[in-house]
This record gives C-alpha cells, sequence and structure tokens, in this order.
C-alpha cells in the first residue's frame, strides 16, 4: 500500500492532511505576488531572479505575470470563453463540438452524452478527464475529481494573473481520437504576435515525447522537460494555415502560446497559454532560455 491509499483508508489523517493543506493555501494567498513569485523561482530553479532586469525566458514569463493584465487574457485563458475569441479571429471551423457547460456535476445527464468525451475545467492547466467509453467508466471518481477542480484556483499556485478572475465552469466536449491515438500537438510560440518556435508533443499519455521546430519545420537543438522524438516528423501539409491562425490569434499579446491538433488533414484549437509550464523548467542546452528570452522584449528593456 503506498502513501496515497494509506491516507485514504483513514478517515481522520484524510481529513487532517487536506486541513492542513487548505491553511497552507490560504497562508500561501496573505503573501503579494512579486515576494510570492520570487520565492518559488528560488525554490524551484535554485537561484534568484531579478525582476528588474529580467534576461530569459523564463524570468521574462514571470515579469508578464505581474506587469502585463491584459483583461482579453482573462477571455483566452478561459477553455470556455476562449471558443468565441476563436470564432471571432478565424472561425468555427476549427473547434470541436462542444456538448454542453455546467455549473456542477450534479447538472451533468450522462444519457445526453455520446460514449466517448472529455470532461474539463475552464480556469484550470491539465485538470482534463478523458472517457473513451461511457461503459467503461468509474464517473464517481471522474465527479469527484472535478468537484475538487471546481474548488481550486490556478492562480494560487503560480501567481499566473491570467486565471485570477475565470468564473468556475465544467466543459465536456468531443473526444478527438487520431485512429487510437492522441494526436500530435502542435504549440505555436508567438512573440509580439509573430509565430517564431513550434513545440511538437507526440504521444502525450504513453511514451511522450516533444520536438521543437523553427517556422521552416527545421528542427532545433532544444529539449524542455520532456525528451526529443528519436525519428524524423514530416512536415505537415497544412502547417501554413496553422501558422496564419496562430499570428491572428496572438495579436497584441507580448507573448502567447497558441495549441492545435492537427490530423487527417484537419485542424483543430486546442487552446492559448501565456505562462508555459508556469515559466519554471529546465532547457537544453540552456543557452535556448536566453534565446527564447531575446525573442521577447519588455517595455522595461
Amino acid at each position: 500500500m503506498n502513501v496515497k491509499d494509506i491516507i485514504k483508508s483513514s478517515p481522520i489523517l484524510y481529513t487532517a492532511l487536506s486541513a492542513a493543506w487548505e491553511s497552507r493555501k490560504k497562508i500561501s494567498n496573505l503573501v503579494p505576488d512579486e515576494p510570492y513569485i520570487k520565492m518559488q523561482y528560488k525554490k524551484q530553479m535554485g537561484k534568484k531572479i531579478d525582476l528588474s532586469n529580467p534576461e530569459t525566458f523564463n524570468e521574462k514569463i514571470q515579469w508578464l505575470k505581474l506587469h502585463c493584465h491584459n483583461p482579453l487574457m482573462t477571455k483566452c485563458a478561459d477553455k470556455y470563453a476562449v471558443r468565441s475569441y476563436v470564432e471571432e479571429r478565424i472561425g468555427n471551423g476549427v473547434l470541436n463540438k462542444l456538448y454542453g457547460v455546467y455549473q456542477k456535476v450534479e447538472d451533468i445527464d450522462l444519457a445526453m452524452l455520446p460514449n466517448s468525451f472529455v470532461i474539463k475545467v475552464n480556469h484550470g492547466s491539465g485538470q482534463n478527464i478523458i472517457c473513451k467509453n461511457k461503459d467503461h467508466m468509474d464517473f464517481n471518481h471522474a465527479f469527484s475529481k472535478i468537484k475538487r477542480y471546481m474548488k481550486s484556483n490556478h492562480y494560487s499556485y503560480g501567481r499566473e494573473w491570467a486565471y485570477k478572475d475565470i468564473k468556475p465552469l465544467i466543459i465536456i466536449e468531443e473526444y478527438l481520437d487520431d485512429h487510437g491515438r492522441p494526436p500530435a500537438d502542435f504549440k505555436i510560440l508567438c512573440f509580439h504576435g509573430k509565430p517564431e518556435i513550434i513545440q511538437l508533443d507526440l504521444d502525450r499519455f504513453g511514451d511522450h515525447r516533444r520536438n521543437y521546430y523553427n517556422v521552416d519545420w527545421s528542427q532545433m537543438d532544444l529539449r524542455f522537460i520532456v525528451d526529443n522524438s528519436s525519428y524524423e516528423v514530416p512536415k505537415p501539409d497544412n502547417l501554413d494555415e496553422m501558422i496564419c491562425f496562430a499570428t491572428r490569434l496572438a495579436i497584441g499579446f507580448p507573448f502567447v502560446r497558441v495549441d492545435f491538433y492537427n490530423f487527417d488533414g484537419k485542424i483543430y484549437f486546442g487552446e492559448m497559454t501565456f505562462y508555459p509550464n508556469n515559466g519554471i523548467g529546465t532547457f537544453y542546452p540552456e543557452e535556448n532560455n536566453k534565446l527564447m528570452g531575446n525573442k521577447l522584449v519588455l517595455p522595461i528593456q
């Protein structure tokens, strides 16, 4: 029995630890954003951050959390509200099917849903539940997780400003299936409205690999958190169309990552992200952190 199982099997221990965790979150929320970000950066990266003169990509993402508060960022970080923004900028042809929007799990009518779908909260990151077959799904467990997600505020952990004022909702969308596999995830990093780098994530729920490319599809010597793929990935036929879509969506933002799924010749919008990996992560080679930072010119520079 692992630690999680021991905790779950003891109601008293589970209640005590949950209360302690909630108290810790309340205390951390009392710390102002700038000292909190400095403390978190030092803990995660092992070095101090100079927010008055940020140089690397990670450092500049931290600066943007504190100083770039465009209200449109909140709409674009909201996984439900962003759909109207996408439709306005590039049309609804890239949006996957939306089956329902709910304020609580008790409102979900499973009988009205197809056999496969994805449940997610609009205000979170990575808080998604995939249902490939309703008959094999433990919905009690799934709904319990969603209830926890609904109580969370993604801003509290990393002070990612765009998430701060999103009203929590549950959304259920189409499950995208690339012939039995999760589709490749094309994440286009845009600096000052211009696509510059493409991050390709492969087999995200299996043997996860990640490559980086310039917009001409030449592979970069860059590894970030996940290892590179060992095989060459061909350039997508509709790459230029994806880059065009990303350009339209990125207008007006100093930095944003625009994500798409792309398979069977069709492009699907994924999400928009303003703080990849919370602005905390190790680049290999390390100089890429500075290289990407050079592309992001802040008003103080």
